[in-house]
């Protein structure tokens, strides 16, 4: 008799390279996003709902390496998952691909489980997955079966059907395996699921939670002290958005479903009680797509007085914002959230089809000088295909020219199966700058450099990182007065990270005077000076752009 499903292991790949590990080694808890592994929690609550035999585990490497290195120890992807798999002997293991960065990894340790344990069955699922499945060479091949998009309803599915318990299972596509039963059928095409609220709420207790927070970073950093236990909750699924270079809709499907206020509220107060959480971001795509919806949370919060934070760290919408919506916010514990500018040109705007114009920016923004309790974060895409000189100039003069706390700038990479990658392959663009000059259907051709040859892409990436410096340090508003503090709490993070930087030091000796800490200062000074004398970069760039050094 062939043997049941009843034991699943789940894989929480890398988003970083070993050299990356031990390049940073103690700093990486001020480097890496952790993140606990919110989609492994919907899967288990969703089998075992509906599946009564089934033991489900978490092996984090994403977490467990970080851990391994802060403390020195040598990191082995395959050792690590080698022992989880000695120990728990499970049926299936599960491998999540959530993003590019993870899937050098993730097909490192396929590779190996697929020759090490042959019998073994293998499924990958994810956002990264999902796009590059219908890709000719997707490098899937490791695994039995891939999960595409929302899986919840599905993957228990897959399981029924390893079981002999069900003959349909749909949003599986099989790989290479002989485990798929004569004349079945698979598809890989699945509906979004409608009612989230039906499902049923996240088994945070299948991982330590609350031990995330001790050894990396949320998107929220900048307004968390890092003894704050954190956890990220989901309330909204997609984006009413249709930018190109995002996978959101890809993955989701179009429009949004949202948690009732009420549902919202029972899983926060599961996390606020049971697992001792006082900060939450929320991953959310489209969180006030309804105002309606998160004053009601926001009006729930404030009733209940908890000694809890919030934040939104994908990011929101600015157009949807207004003054009672951010009060309400703001009172209720948000302290932080990133927007989605990406340029700050209207002809650039419309071509990455962004639900924003110059107009709507230069009407919201006397909002973010009012509500000042909260942090801002701007994120700018630059090198974005076909973008000119002055397009590319008018997106940093936007990010100069208003009151964001920071400014994120990001190179274009054309995520797979995007309307904007799915545009760079078709064939009017092969004899473009976007696939180097060359005829050519490989996917990754563009993806390695951003969407633009190489010698473009170091260009645009040192302009861009020396506008980082002139607009995050020398004309930092927030040290210019606005919050001088908040300043200093970014640009001490910054030299957690990179100890050598001499503007994140000379800022922070600017800082330090205007509080009147003279222990600090002297340091930030001393610092300062040691590294421009010892760095001919540092010293040129205080020339460049003509800030001048505090000591």
């Amino acid at each position: 008799m062939k043997k049941r499903v009843t034991k699943i292991l789940f894989i929480n790949t890398p988003r970083l390279t070993l050299k990356q590990l031990n390049e940073y080694s103690e700093r990486s808890k001020y480097y890496w996003e952790v993140y606990p592994p919110l989609g492994f929690m919907y899967l288990s609550s969703a089998i075992k709902n509906e599946i009564k035999d089934v033991e489900v585990k978490v092996l984090d490497l994403h977490l467990e390496s970080i851990k391994k290195s802060q403390n020195n120890e040598k990191v082995d992807w395959l050792d690590m998952t080698t022992d989880e798999v000695k120990e728990f002997m499970p049926d299936m293991v599960a491998i999540s691909v959530m993003f590019g960065a993870s899937f050098e990894s993730a097909q490192m340790i396929g590779q190996f489980l697929r020759k090490k344990y042959p019998d073994m069955i293998i499924a990958s699922g994810g956002v990264h997955v999902t796009g590059i499945v219908k890709e000719k060479n997707h490098g899937l091949d490791f695994n039995d079966f891939v999960i595409i998009k929302e899986s919840e309803k599905h993957f228990p599915q897959l399981i029924k059907y390893l079981n002999n318990d069900t003959d349909l299972v749909n949003g599986v596509i099989p790989i290479k395996t002989d485990k798929v039963r004569k004349k079945e059928h698979f598809t890989g095409e699945t509906d979004p699921i409608e009612h989230v609220d039906e499902l049923p709420i996240p088994d945070y207790g299948i991982v330590d939670i609350k031990n995330y927070y001790k050894h990396g970073i949320l998107s929220a950093a900048q307004t968390v002290a890092y003894d704050t236990p954190l956890a990220t909750m989901q309330t909204v699924r997609g984006c009413t958005a249709r930018c190109t270079f995002c996978s959101v809709r890809n993955f989701n499907g179009f429009g949004v479903r949202t948690h009732s206020p009420e549902r919202v509220l029972k899983e926060i107060e599961i996390l606020y009680k049971k697992f001792g959480i006082r900060h939450i971001d929320f991953v959310d795509d489209d969180f006030t797509v309804s105002r309606s919806r998160v004053i009601e949370i926001c009006k729930m919060l404030i009733e209940r007085k908890y000694n809890l934070t919030w934040s939104i760290g994908n990011g929101i919408r600015l157009g949807t914002l207004d003054d009672e919506l951010l009060t309400y916010m703001a009172d209720s514990g948000c302290t932080y959230f990133s927007l989605g500018i990406e340029s700050g040109d209207d002809k650039m705007l419309k071509e990455m089809k962004k639900p924003l114009t110059l107009k709507i920016l230069n009407k919201k923004a006397p909002l973010l000088e009012k509500h000042t309790k909260i942090y801002y974060r701007a994120n700018f895409i630059t090198g974005y295909p076909d973008e000119t000189p002055e397009q590319l100039n008018r997106t940093f003069e936007c990010a100069k020219n208003y009151s964001w706390d920071w400014c994120l700038f990001s190179l274009c990479k054309p995520l797979p199966d995007t309307e904007l990658y799915n545009k760079l392959l078709d064939n009017k663009f092969e004899e473009t700058k976007f696939t180097g000059g060359k005829k050519t259907n490989e996917a990754y051709n563009f993806q390695e450099h951003a969407g633009i040859v190489a010698d473009e892409e170091r260009k645009i990436f040192e302009l861009t990182y020396e506008k980082n410096l002139e607009i995050n340090f020398k004309l930092n508003r927030n040290l210019q007065g606005r919050h001088v503090k908040r300043a200093i709490s970014d640009f001490e993070r910054v030299t957690k990270l990179a100890e050598n930087h001499a503007f994140a030091w000379n800022c922070l000796a600017i800082g330090y005077e205007k509080i009147q800490d003279q222990g600090k200062l002297k340091h930030a000074k001393e610092m300062t000076k040691n590294i421009i004398k010892n760095s001919k970069y540092w010293s040129k760039k205080f020339e460049e752009l003509e800030f001048k050094p505090r000591y």
